[in-house]
């Protein structure tokens, strides 16, 4: 009696997180109506695909919580889109404000990431009130949540939070 054939099944796991966010970076956010831009690219966030191949990030959007006048308990914005792969095990860094050369990023700000894009607008998250770095997929006019994390109002200044579970602490 010959044994059944074993066929290996690969099971591919296609998987986006957020890993980290340094909200409230050291310093003064202002210094008159000047903002440094060193100081606004010391604010970011950190996706990474962690899953066991590359990952399209065509359509995929990173939000926040924002908190307007016509929206007082919060509504979902676009922090920035993206476009291509990204490999697996690799890290985006979002980092608030214009493009700066790398080397004028401090070493906590460079440093853990393969990939640093810019939002191109002033802060992002928020720091009197929680908030939530969320990627999303925008297909055929709906909204596909793919990840998200939490911290709570009032981060410390300077402080790396890291995820555990779906908060960032």
């Amino acid at each position: 009696m010959s044994s059944p054939t074993l066929q290996r099944i690969k099971i591919t796991m296609k998987r986006l997180n957020v890993t980290q966010v340094k909200p409230n970076p050291s310093g003064r956010d202002r210094l008159g109506n000047y903002v440094p831009f060193s100081q606004l690219a010391g604010e970011w966030v950190d996706f990474k695909n962690i899953g066991d191949e590359s990952f399209s990030l065509n359509s995929i959007e990173l939000q926040h919580v924002a908190y307007t006048p016509p929206y007082p308990n919060g509504v979902w914005e676009k922090v920035m889109g993206f476009s291509g792969n990204l490999g697996v095990g690799r890290i985006v860094r979002v980092h608030s404000g214009g493009e700066i050369p790398l080397e004028s990023l401090s070493p906590e700000d460079f440093i853990g990431a393969d990939y640093h894009l810019f939002t191109g607008n002033s802060y992002v998250w928020n720091n009197n009130r929680s908030d939530t770095p969320r990627l999303v997929l925008k297909q055929n006019g709906q909204t596909f949540e793919i990840d998200k994390a939490s911290y709570s109002a009032y981060p410390p200044e300077g402080k790396i939070l890291k995820r555990i579970g779906e908060l960032l602490i």
